[in-house]
């Protein structure tokens, strides 16, 4: 199964603006990856199904991507 993802550019200042909405966890690495080389902005993806918030590093690993932990809490301006 193929999930639905939202992905947002998250600004220095906290705010955070919609860029595209994808199918498929691979076609969203492969979209935030594409982004993040145009901008200096952080990236991260929303699954819609789930809700689960994935932060985009590509130099992390592989995959690019990390969940954020529970300590670092997540306020609603992150989601938006």
């Amino acid at each position: 199964m193929k999930y639905k993802y939202d992905l947002f550019e998250k600004f220095p200042d906290g705010s955070s603006l919609w860029r595209d909405s994808v199918l498929g966890f691979e076609t969203t690495r492969m979209r935030l990856l594409e982004l993040a080389q145009k901008s200096k902005s952080q990236f991260y993806a929303i699954n819609l199904i789930t809700g689960e918030v994935l932060a985009f590093n590509p130099a992390l690993d592989a995959h690019g991507f990390r969940i954020p932990s529970k300590s670092e809490g997540r306020s609603k301006s992150h989601a938006a």
